[in-house]
């Protein structure tokens, strides 16, 4: 399966996936992608440090569902509630990479604000 660790084989699973996990970070690779391996390397760790408040993927464009917003590798999506909240293409300037990465996760997993009392 090379560098990906995933597979979501179809809308099924996809759906199953959202509904099991309310904050899901999806990060879409590919083999021959050239920045893939450095964004996986930054990934893993963050996305450790989250688990199990994040349910982090890592998928292959070439053995997962296609997923129309992904149009270039790497791309991470992620899902807040089933719903599409963000799209990273790419992760940005390479000496901002890992401070935009740990401020996503840091913005999704933290815990909602109760309502004030009316």
């Amino acid at each position: 399966m090379g560098i990906a660790k995933d597979v979501i084989a179809n809308n099924e699973d996809y759906q199953r996936v959202l509904a099991a996990h309310p904050i899901v970070f999806m990060l879409f690779v590919s083999e021959t992608c050239p920045a893939c391996p450095s964004a996986l390397e930054l990934f893993k760790p963050i996305a450790e440090h989250y688990d199990p408040a994040v349910k982090s993927l890592v998928l292959d464009t070439l053995e997962t569902a296609k997923l129309e917003v992904v149009t270039g590798t790497p791309t991470l999506v992620v899902h807040v509630d089933g719903k599409i909240k963000e799209i990273l293409k790419g992760f940005g300037p390479w000496d901002t990479q890992e401070q935009t990465l740990k401020s996503l996760f840091k913005r999704y997993a933290q815990p909602p604000v109760p309502d004030e009392p009316a």
